[in-house]
């Protein structure tokens, strides 16, 4: 039940997060940029550790922001990401990908697509 007086906090607070929550999706190009930049590279199958545990540090800020914001779908997506990721957290030597991995980078991928076009 919403009561009189919780109409204008609700309002009050969406406007206080709004700025935050434009920052948050400003800052989703340059991850986009890299996602997708391993995800069209040719050594995609057997990457250099430290890009993955780049993609996993930006995996992870998403997942812990993004449902703060509102943004559960993409935050959903990031933790699944930021979970698959964990082998390459200590990896010195070149670990296979398996396709569960890529499949669900794409589906990062494509909630940040959808994140950017939506705005904040």
């Amino acid at each position: 039940m919403t009561f009189q007086v919780d109409v204008p906090q609700q309002a009050d607070l969406a406007a206080r997060l709004a700025p935050i929550r434009a920052h948050f999706v400003a800052t989703l190009g340059p991850r986009r940029e890299r996602l997708t930049a391993y995800l069209r590279s040719a050594d995609f199958r057997n990457p250099d550790p430290a890009v993955m545990r780049l993609l996993q540090e930006d995996a992870h800020k998403v997942r812990g922001v993004a449902p703060t914001l509102g943004f559960d779908r993409l935050g959903k997506a990031a933790g699944e990401v930021d979970e698959m990721l964990n082998p390459w957290k200590e990896a010195l030597a070149v670990i296979e990908v398996p396709p569960e991995l890529h499949l669900a980078l794409e589906s990062l991928l494509d909630e940040i697509d959808e994140t950017i076009t939506k705005g904040a």
